[in-house]
């Protein structure tokens, strides 16, 4: 039993992806002071990478490893992982070891995600699973609204360092909140590299797992340089990108606040096109409208709202295919998650050095229209097996 009902141990949780989120995305405001102060474009987007790289990679050997033992033990030792690491990003006297750095803070997120998000889906029913997924995951909608306008802000008046104290504060205060506040007392099922790799060949498993590596691939080809594109390409200044991207977080909270009331009403296969097939014609319009910073105002807050939906979605998607190994799952999303964003800022980064800025959203439509080629072809095998399975039990 939780010390706290469940809706209120869902919003705990959502303050560990907050966590998680911030210490992703926060390196994005702070780009611009660390160049200033010597690094290149491409160094910059680099850290993005190799924090998410670190978590592709983790993420399922940590479940194999460490997730048969308590969930809550194992969410707030990440959290206190997380925490080291950004004090040591803060504290790196070179390029270097700041990278070493966020591979440390990398190791300890990569357990953060998966734990909290099922943790969150294992106390409510099962009709209600998509709403609580969706619940947990706005920590990181919300880490989209404060995160990278408050680093550009906080890093261009007192250094790119400050940024990284404030997210060892914040991993930290969220690992004290789940250790006074959850005392959930659920496990993960042991499992080996057989299982994982099972779930990866699964045909509608495996594609389904490829839709969030391609879209969020997608996502940050453009997002990791989005200050540059609107300085560069729109004219922007500091004080106008800031204001932009306040308001496209917040559309995205608005939608992932929308997608805890779709997901009561509508499955996730239709959420999931009807979020990327919006994000199409927005990657069409960044790369077409006219250089004037109000152009992309409009596109962005209707990638925002998109994208948000997108997420929780995803999630309460393959939490269907695989209910029963759903650590696993959660854990590979999260895997193909940050997969995902470590190809497309590092991709986004050599793209921008090698032809622009304004090119980044013509490869992220590119990306987005593969994201859905692979749900369309998860869907039919997912099809397929439920015909298979039903013909054996008729048998």
């Amino acid at each position: 039993m939780a010390r706290l009902s469940p809706p209120l141990v869902l919003r705990v949780l959502s303050m560990c992806n907050f966590a998680l989120g911030s210490a992703s995305l926060a390196v994005v405001g702070a780009q611009a002071s660390m160049v200033s102060g010597g690094m290149t474009v491409a160094q910059a987007a680099e850290l993005v990478a190799v924090f998410a790289l670190t978590f592709s990679l983790g993420a399922p050997l940590a479940q194999v490893l460490i997730g048969h033992r308590r969930r809550r033990d194992v969410l707030i030792g990440g959290l206190l992982i997380l925490a080291l690491g950004s004090v040591l990003c803060a504290v790196a006297p070179s390029y270097g070891w700041l990278l070493a750095a966020r591979v440390l803070a990398g190791l300890g997120a990569t357990v953060v995600g998966p734990m909290a998000s099922s943790i969150g889906a294992g106390i409510v029913p099962p009709e209600r699973q998509g709403h609580a997924l969706a619940v947990v995951f706005s920590g990181i909608a919300i880490a989209s609204v404060l995160s990278v306008p408050l680093a550009i802000s906080a890093s261009a008046a007192l250094g790119w360092r400050v940024v990284f104290v404030g997210l060892a504060v914040l991993a930290g205060a969220a690992a004290l909140l789940v250790w006074l506040t959850v005392d959930d007392q659920s496990r993960g099922i042991r499992l080996d590299l057989r299982r994982l790799l099972k779930a990866l060949t699964h045909p509608a498993t495996g594609t389904g797992l490829a839709v969030i590596f391609f879209q969020v691939s997608a996502y940050f080809v453009t997002y990791t340089l989005i200050t540059a594109l609107l300085r560069d390409r729109f004219g922007a200044d500091t004080a106008t990108a800031s204001g932009i991207m306040f308001g496209f977080g917040i559309l995205g909270v608005a939608g992932n606040w929308l997608a805890q009331r779709l997901a009561l009403r509508f499955g996730a296969n239709r959420l999931l096109y009807a979020a990327m097939g919006t994000m199409l014609p927005v990657f069409l319009a960044l790369a077409v409208v006219p250089a004037y910073w109000w152009a992309p105002v409009l596109p962005l807050l209707v990638w925002a709202l998109a994208q948000d939906v997108f997420y929780p979605s995803q999630q309460r998607r393959v939490v269907e295919l695989e209910p029963e190994i759903r650590g696993l799952v959660l854990a590979l999303n999260s895997s193909g998650l940050f997969a995902g964003i470590a190809l497309g800022s590092f991709l986004g980064g050599r793209v921008a050095q090698a032809s622009g800025v304004a090119t980044l959203p013509v490869i992220s439509l590119l990306l987005t229209a593969l994201a859905l080629t692979a749900l369309t072809i998860s869907r039919l095998a997912a099809r397929k097996h439920d015909r298979q399975l039903r013909s054996m039990r008729a048998a």
